[in-house]
């Protein structure tokens, strides 16, 4: 064989060789790569245990999760510690007995707005239970009733209830009215709560120190306590008079409140002197000058002797007249007020707290004879059909 044909041959079977090396090179090379793409594709399955997916829940609004305040402690209960809790109708009763009304979606929480403020409209559920420990450390010890015995109240059910849609952002502007000011820690609560509310109020401490005989005030400014005296005095929201006085109250009406720019009228708390007289004043000024559907809330309407009358002899003269009407085919059945009675729409009362709801019918300017409380108010003995024995008969 020639050495020419030999090379030949050597370079066919090189050639074979490499093709050969070749093919098995690929052939390793797609199973490695196959083997990587496969444990790619499995890093992103899931394992073989685990449960089929389940769709995505929706957060539930926060708006919406129930929360209730612990009057122990002042707080707020998880979702947890609710197992203890009663609910029921539009609120929620605690541990300790206290019913607290949910705010609804978009209205201010009164509760927590009060506690912070430190105003007495709501210490009861907290001041409670160690007052019940310990009788002898209740402001009224020995009461029957035991919501009676620690020092505040618990009328944030009735102000959440009734003032909640006032305390929306989406409230039109209106007016709102407190007749007492004290040293502000109520005032500063309804300043917060309602927020769209031009928020006014009376307080007689303010007025120039000397004796009362003199038409001033001997016992100190309680007012000047608050941090922003000065600013709601500036702002002509804090109005220096006597609450009780229908000329004051008229010039506060004219000059500060009755404003051609002025929101309309929707609510007017009474929190002054917790005096009788001085509370059924207030139903007969301001009342009439409410927009219709606003209300009047008077406060401290507990069986004490300065507060007594209005509790015992106002109140019923007004329900009375709530009822009343004027059947031609009855007896007859006089009104106890007739400047009230026309614009009466309803009476809500709590322990020791009432509201009178406005109707439809627009407000009124009455005279001030006509605004000044009438005999009877205090003495139901004097209105005819309150009389023992005064009974509607068909005829």
């Amino acid at each position: 064989m020639s050495s020419q044909r030999l090379t030949q041959i050597l370079l066919l079977l090189n050639v074979t060789v490499v093709s050969i090396s070749l093919w098995s090179f690929i052939n390793v090379a797609d199973g490695g790569l196959s083997q990587f793409k496969s444990q790619e594709a499995a890093s992103f399955a899931p394992p073989e245990d685990a449960s089929p997916p389940v769709a995505a829940v929706e957060p539930i609004p926060s708006a919406k999760v129930l929360v209730v305040p612990d009057s122990q402690h002042g707080a707020v209960l998880d979702n947890a510690s609710q197992s203890a809790i009663t609910s029921g109708g539009i609120g929620t009763t605690n541990s300790n007995g206290f019913y607290f009304v949910h705010p609804k979606q978009g209205e201010r929480n009164f509760y927590e707005i009060a506690k912070k403020t430190g105003t007495d409209k709501v210490t009861a559920p907290v001041r409670l239970p160690d007052c019940l420990k310990n009788d002898a450390s209740c402001t009224r010890p020995g009461c029957v009733r035991p919501e009676c015995r620690p020092w505040g109240h618990h009328y944030d059910t009735i102000y959440q209830q009734r003032m909640g849609p006032y305390s929306r952002d989406d409230t039109d502007p209106f007016q709102f009215l407190e007749i007492g000011f004290y040293n502000g820690a109520g005032y500063d609560t309804y300043r917060e709560f309602l927020h769209n509310g031009e928020c006014h109020s009376i307080e007689i401490a303010c007025i120039e120190k000397g004796p009362r005989s003199e038409g001033k005030w001997p016992w100190g400014n309680f007012a000047e306590k608050n941090k922003r005296y000065q600013q709601y005095l500036d702002e002509d929201r804090l109005h220096c008079g006597d609450g009780s006085d229908v000329n004051y109250l008229d010039e506060v009406w004219r000059k500060s409140m009755k404003r051609p720019d002025a929101p309309p009228l929707k609510i007017v708390v009474d929190d002054g002197a917790h005096l009788a007289p001085h509370m059924a004043q207030s139903v007969f000024f301001w009342f009439p000058k409410i927009e219709p559907r606003g209300i009047l809330i008077v406060e401290d309407i507990q069986p004490i002797a300065e507060a007594n009358a209005f509790r015992t002899q106002f109140l019923p003269q007004l329900m009375k007249d709530l009822h009343y009407c004027g059947d031609p085919k009855q007896s007859p059945d006089d009104l106890c007020f007739p400047t009230l009675f026309p614009l009466l729409a309803s009476i809500h009362c709590e322990m020791h707290i009432c509201i009178f709801e406005r109707n439809d019918t627009p407000s009124k300017e009455l005279s001030l004879a006509e605004s000044t409380m009438p005999p009877n108010a205090l003495d139901m003995s004097k209105c005819k059909s309150m009389l023992s024995g005064h009974r509607q008969t068909t005829t």
